[in-house]
């Protein structure tokens, strides 16, 4: 097999093994007691869901691009996509915190008025679901 060729297979292959790698596995996340996250509808579901999405995404376009770069013999390609990669990586990780924050946020809230309580958690003297006052 040429050189060409099997450089080639080589980048098919691993196309066909980074796109294996994008499946979406359980997902595990820590809550705040009484939080209802993760319900289907929730706001920190539907937001969980947007962020899988996003990093299969980015995932993917920087595996293609170390491929890429990896094609270079003398390897000064791999610098800045490495700089290119943490930049990245430390910008969509700032960006899904606040989304989730304001998610569970929202979703606390949603509990709170469920339950007739006030907006910061103190009963509001309102009788909730399933108490003995209705």
């Amino acid at each position: 097999m040429p050189p060409p060729t099997r450089k080639l297979a080589l980048a098919a292959a691993s196309l066909m093994v980074l796109a294996g790698c994008q499946s979406s596995g359980p997902m595990a996340s820590a809550t705040s007691p009484g939080v209802s996250v993760g319900e289907p509808g929730s706001a920190s579901a539907r937001v969980h869901a947007e962020l899988d999405a996003e990093a299969r995404a980015l995932g993917t376009a920087q595996g293609v691009a170390a491929m890429a770069a990896s094609m270079d013999k003398t390897g000064a390609a791999s610098i800045p996509l490495l700089i290119g990669v943490n930049a990245s990586n430390a910008a969509y990780q700032a960006r899904s915190e606040a989304r989730v924050k304001e998610a569970e946020e929202e979703d606390m809230q949603a509990t709170y008025r469920k339950y007739g309580m006030n907006p910061d958690g103190t009963p509001s003297g309102r009788p909730g679901p399933g108490s003995a006052a209705q």
